[in-house]
């Protein structure tokens, strides 16, 4: 079985159906696939329809909890509780459970996810991941630039994780240097792990900075130009991360935010998911410029064929 780990609460729930359907639609053996989603206040009636959505496809499911005053301590307001599963894998999965990948529920996947696996070899690495794209606080941290990877995606060893005690280790910078941890179990993760994780392809974790990247040529010494391109037009895991990347927000600039919505509309939670209808003198307001609208239709431009191909029909 292929292990899938994905964190979510109530509110997030119509995002994680997205995700795991995505998953399952573009997977060639949907039955080697067991998803556990760490439950983090899912009602009732949601574990329900995300049962009957899974296991109609060949998948298996599994729900794993934790007590609240495990996140004591721990900032909660801005991100809720659900983003610190993932340093609490050691706890809550399975002992027998040798690699697992852990990914966020604002993604889309595009491909065969079984073939992330052909990007590493069992016994050499400990995380495998994609740097952050753009911005990071790499320099806080004391890594170097490109050392930084971003936690939507991550394909990870738990006999290393377990023996390095990587969890705990993360969790005590995170409660000793909350300061230095700007996006918390993602910064205290890459401190603990201090660059030593292997890298994915890009396309991976397709990061919407990466349009920038190619747009003004900007300097990337760890990665070249065309595997910033590749990501935007053939990815195989879209992450909507970022202000005004989110699909289903009102002004959102993402380019590729209809691949969402196709594989949104294939969830047990199709209503409201229309594009949203745009008052123009609001939107332009929103944009500050028309440069803006200019640029995220030429970025669309940059991705058309994907979009085409996920064009509701």
């Amino acid at each position: 079985m292929f292990n899938i780990f994905i964190s979510c609460d109530e509110n997030y729930a119509p995002h994680l159906a997205t995700t795991i359907v995505s998953i399952i639609s573009n997977c060639r053996t949907p039955e080697m696939l067991n998803f556990i989603i760490g439950d983090g206040g899912l009602s009732s009636l949601t574990t329900s329809r995300l049962n009957k959505m899974i296991k109609s496809k060949g998948a298996a499911v599994e729900y794993v909890y934790l007590d609240e005053e495990k996140f004591e301590g721990l900032e909660v307001k801005r991100y809720g509780l659900s983003i610190y599963f993932r340093l609490y894998l050691d706890e809550v999965i399975s002992e027998d459970i040798t690699d697992i990948l852990c990914i966020d529920c604002d993604t889309v996947v595009v491909s065969d996810i079984l073939q992330i696996k052909k990007h590493v070899t069992m016994d050499d690495y400990t995380i495998a991941a994609v740097e952050n794209i753009g911005r990071s606080p790499y320099k806080s941290l004391g890594l170097q630039k490109g050392d930084y990877f971003n936690c939507g995606l991550m394909l990870i060893n738990m006999n290393q994780w377990r023996k390095k005690n990587i969890g705990k280790k993360a969790l005590s910078f995170l409660r000793k240097h909350p300061e230095l941890c700007l996006y918390p179990e993602q910064s205290s993760l890459n401190k603990i792990i201090e660059g030593q994780w292997t890298k994915l392809p890009i396309t991976w974790n397709a990061q919407r900075p990466a349009y920038k990247i190619i747009e003004k040529r900007l300097a990337e010494q760890h990665r070249p130009k065309h595997e910033f391109v590749e990501s935007i037009q053939a990815p195989n895991v879209i992450h909507y991360m970022g202000k005004n990347s989110k699909p289903w927000d009102k002004h959102t600039l993402h380019p590729l935010r209809d691949v969402y919505f196709f594989y949104r509309a294939k969830t047990p939670w199709p209503l409201n998911t229309q594009k949203p209808k745009r008052n123009l003198y609001k939107s332009l307001k929103h944009c500050l410029s028309l440069q803006k609208i200019f640029l995220y239709h030429k970025r669309r431009n940059m991705s058309k064929p994907l979009i085409k191909a996920h064009s509701q029909r």
